[in-house]
């Protein structure tokens, strides 16, 4: 006969206090339920001994699909929420009522309301986040909760009935493959898919108790008062049941929750402080220290070796890996781990591989395999596929990669494969490749592939589906292969007494903002004698490249160190580029990054095992990278020097010669949401209502591939007299020229890594309207420009390559918009800016000043590494 009812939790056993502090509330609250706790994790002896506080559950009992594939493919949290369907499973054999609870919650009076309903009749209960709106902008929002799903699912309880086994037959079937955090595709681990289970299944109740489940996502809307008599705890006048500390972290309960920004402890009302206080001593008094220090069993393999994120999420994503480790995943590191997985190109793909060709039935026996042909392959399989190529493929294709048409003939093969035409932009992309690879031959890119590239160019605009788009997942493959380039060849001496130089690689002749910026490193190189080689990388835009002011200074030299001016993302790219062209990898290695918050995300630091030494623009981003690094981190700002071309005009850019011109500008590709046009407008409709005179300049790039962001920013301004739109690619010289015909930049970007456009409008004399936060702040004060107030606010949302959660500035409109008409108002005021700027920004940022500090850390760097002597050997 079975049991009436049961309480459970699911933890590793890191949280173990977090599980006793549950389970002792429930002891003492519904004593007559029984309590359980499931493992997940290998090593049962910590639990066990836990013995008379509750039963253990072990992974064996709850039957999960797959074999150890289920396990190894999530990652902790993923796995402590995805075995929850099968847990429920299990104790439903034996039990009429099963209620989960999460284990960072404690019980303070029985959830008595939960049975009556599942004795009334309801076969699933639920609780939703929110019973009230929320009433200001700050973390979490109602669009976070959206997200996350309707109904937390700390809490859910089930009566044992044919439409709850049903119910957890699809549950489960979603959680198989599923229960990741992929927020931006609507899933949000086992939560976001119980949004759907009231109108897919019957008789689920859905509990607005405002007592259950309390937490820093409703506490603006639930007051706390004591009874009279009693002295319980209330919550909207109800009894208190359960409060969840979801975040709470015990060494930091002053932040109350790390997932908020509401509430700090002191603000709260002493009710609900004394409830985090007391629950804080509680879980450290069961062993927080000690279970806190446990490792997770299911993080490293049987070998010992750990097992990381993107290896995981890999073998997720590749059924070929998982055919190969026969659900054993643990014991074959040398298969799925990121460093070896390529190593052994060994197949038993099913049917037909659509890349490899090659059927099941013919056995395929481990070669070696050139390490050149190796990154010639990945090369082509990540511009084009977004991913590592199969371990098959290393055999098929690789034979291929010794002659030039034999690479022609696998970039083609690939290119034109059913996987490749399965993603949007695969034209572009092939043709862009195609055109930058060095295999291709010099008169199929003159005849075929520029034309052709041209005409897609064209296309593009009336059919955007046919627009550059990066291979899915491309960033992430990029970044899996961790091999280094072949070891460095000796360097001979040539004649001495002069600096060693560097071998600069970068968008060299690429017009975009990272191209001007390696552009203005080599002539910081050339005020201050630094010889330097240049090596165009490869570029996966559409940005022209035609730039060549630089090109002609450079050297055919090789130097001791290589400065790969790229950013982090695509530093491994550019170490395949070299190593393709047989470029032996230097004796010292710098990576020039950029990067727009203040915290350097982890999905980047495989970058740092690729370097020596990290250079950046501003101290903006030195905090953000040096606080993670394991190698040197450097400033060399940006050098600036130009000239504006003779007898420059309004008239050539289509703008009227009678208005004060206030400049927006910025690349579609760099992120809108990032550099924020919205707030700009805003700020100009409020001043131009009080100065007509003012008109507003909108120079954009790469509109094409953002087509809908386009199209609402100019139907936003539909209404506004004294807009005009500049949306093309321009060269640096026609940029320079249309700074110097407006009258003010105005940038409200919400972070910056540099601010290349503000500083060189400083350096023309124009002053500058801009948020005053983040780099921009190495060379912009009060005296020499306009800062705009601003208050920062944690990324709501991953935007592109930037994660949500680390803090962005919100610009005060009203305050940018009393800036502009200060300016519009006070030509002294004009004058007086544009003089100071022009002055500051020619000294701080002057080709000698940058090349002096360039210069004395490329000394100091031969003093501490004897090899980057003064050395070099011809090319």
């Amino acid at each position: 006969m079975k049991n009436h009812s049961a309480i459970f939790t699911i933890v590793s056993n890191n949280y173990l206090h977090f599980a006793r502090t549950l389970l002792q509330s429930a002891a003492v609250h519904q004593p007559e339920a029984k309590r359980y706790c499931v493992i997940t994790d290998v090593d049962h002896e910590p639990a066990l001994a836990l013995g008379d506080e509750f039963e253990i559950i072990s992974l064996g009992e709850l039957g999960l699909p797959d074999g150890q594939d289920f396990i190894f493919q999530y990652n902790i949290l993923e796995f402590n929420t995805a075995v929850k369907p099968w847990a429920l499973q299990h104790l439903l054999k034996g039990h009429q009522h099963v209620i989960y609870i999460d284990p960072d919650i404690r019980l303070y009076r029985a959830p008595s309301e939960v049975h009556h309903l599942l004795t009334a009749g309801a076969d699933i209960v639920l609780t939703p986040h929110l019973l009230a709106p929320l009433n200001d902008d700050l973390l979490p929002t109602e669009l976070d909760i959206r997200r996350a799903g309707t109904y937390n699912l700390g809490f859910c309880a089930l009566r044992d009935s044919k439409n709850t086994h049903d119910f957890l037959d699809w549950w489960q079937s979603k959680l198989r493959h599923d229960c990741v955090v992929k927020v931006d595709e609507g899933i949000f681990v086992d939560q976001s898919w119980i949004d759907l289970v009231p109108g897919l299944f019957e008789n689920v109740a859905v509990l607005r108790h405002p007592g259950y489940n309390v937490a820093y996502w409703n506490l603006g809307q639930r007051e706390f008062s004591r009874h009279a008599a009693s002295d319980e705890i209330l919550v909207n006048g109800q009894p208190l049941v359960f409060f969840h500390f979801s975040g709470l972290e015990l060494q930091k309960p002053q932040t109350v929750s790390k997932h908020q920004n509401r509430f700090t402890l002191k603000s709260l009302t002493p009710s609900v402080r004394t409830l985090i206080e007391d629950y804080v001593r509680a879980v450290i008094a069961n062993g927080a220290d000690s279970y806190g220090r446990l490792e997770y069993g299911f993080d490293r393999y049987s070998d010992g070796s750990r097992i990381s994120a993107a290896e995981r999420v890999r073998f997720r994503d590749n059924p070929i890996l998982r055919e190969r480790c026969g659900q054993r995943p643990f014991e074959h590191p040398e298969i799925i781990g990121l460093n070896r997985a390529a190593s052994t190109p060994v197949i038993t793909d099913g049917t037909r591989d659509v890349i490899t060709d090659i059927p099941r039935d013919i056995a395929i026996e481990p070669v070696d395999i050139d390490p050149v042909d190796q990154r010639r392959l990945d090369n082509i399989y990540r511009a084009l596929l977004g991913r590592l190529p199969e371990p098959g493929a290393y055999l098929h294709r690789g034979r291929h990669l010794k002659s030039r048409m034999g690479m022609l003939r696998t970039l083609v093969g690939v290119g034109l494969s059913r996987e490749a035409r399965a993603t949007p932009g695969w034209q572009a992309r092939l043709l862009r490749f195609a055109g930058a690879a060095r295999m291709t031959p010099d008169s199929l890119k003159r005849w075929l592939i520029r034309p052709l590239s041209d005409a897609m160019a064209r296309l593009e605009r009336i059919w955007p589906a046919l627009a550059y788009q990066s291979a899915a997942g491309s960033y992430q493959s990029a970044m899996q292969d961790r091999t280094p380039p072949p070891v460095a060849n000796a360097i001979t001496n040539v004649e001495g007494g002069r600096p060693f130089g560097i071998n600069l690689v970068g968008y060299l002749r690429t017009e975009l903002g990272v191209g001007e910026a390696a552009r203005s490193l080599a002539r910081a190189c050339l005020a201050t004698n630094i010889p330097f080689s240049a090596t165009e990388a490869y570029f996966p835009g559409h940005n022209p490249q035609r730039d060549d002011s630089i090109i002609g200074h450079a050297q055919p030299t090789r130097f001791a160190v290589d400065l790969l001016y790229v950013n982090a993302d695509q530093t491994s790219l550019a170490c395949q580029q070299l190593a393709d062209e047989g470029r032996p990898k230097a004796a010292y290695t710098i990576g020039f990054w950029h990067w727009e918050q203040p915290e350097f995300p982890t999905v980047f630091h495989d970058a740092f095992t690729l370097v020596d030494e990290v250079w950046v623009a501003s101290t903006f981003v030195h905090d953000a990278i040096s606080a993670v690094s394991p190698v040197p981190v450097f400033k060399v700002p940006h050098s600036l020097q130009f000239d504006v071309t003779p007898g420059a005009s309004r008239e050539q850019f289509g703008l009227p010669a009678d208005r004060q011109l206030i400049l927006v500008m910025y690349d579609f590709n760099s992120y809108q949401y990032r550099k924020n046009p919205q707030a700009a407008i805003a700020a100009y409709r409020l001043a131009a209502q009080a100065h007509p005179q003012l008109a507003l300049v909108i120079k954009t790039m790469n509109s094409q591939q953002h087509a809908v962001a386009y199209r609402e920013l100019r139907d936003s301004m539909r209404d506004l007299e004294g807009v005009f739109f500049i949306d093309d690619f321009l060269s640096r010289q026609q940029t320079w020229d249309l700074q110097f015909c407006c009258d003010i930049l105005l940038s409200l970007h919400r972070a910056e890594g540099f601010g290349l456009a503000l500083a060189e409008m400083m350096y023309l004399g124009k002053p500058v309207v801009a948020t005053n936060w983040s780099a921009n702040v190495d060379f912009m004060n009060v005296e020499n420009s306009m800062p705009v107030r601003y208050r920062l606010k944690p990324l709501e949302m991953d935007i592109g390559a930037y994660p949500a959660g680390p803090l962005w500035a919100e610009a005060d409109i009203a305050h940018a918009a009393e800036c502009l008409g200060r300016l519009a108002s006070q030509p002294d005021l004009v004058r007086r800016l544009g003089e100071r700027a022009m002055h500051d920004v020619r000294h701080q940022l002057g080709p000698h000043t940058v090349g002096l500090l360039i210069r004395q850390r490329l000394e100091i760097l031969g003093r501490w590494h004897p090899e980057l002597d003064p050395q070099a050997r011809a090319c």
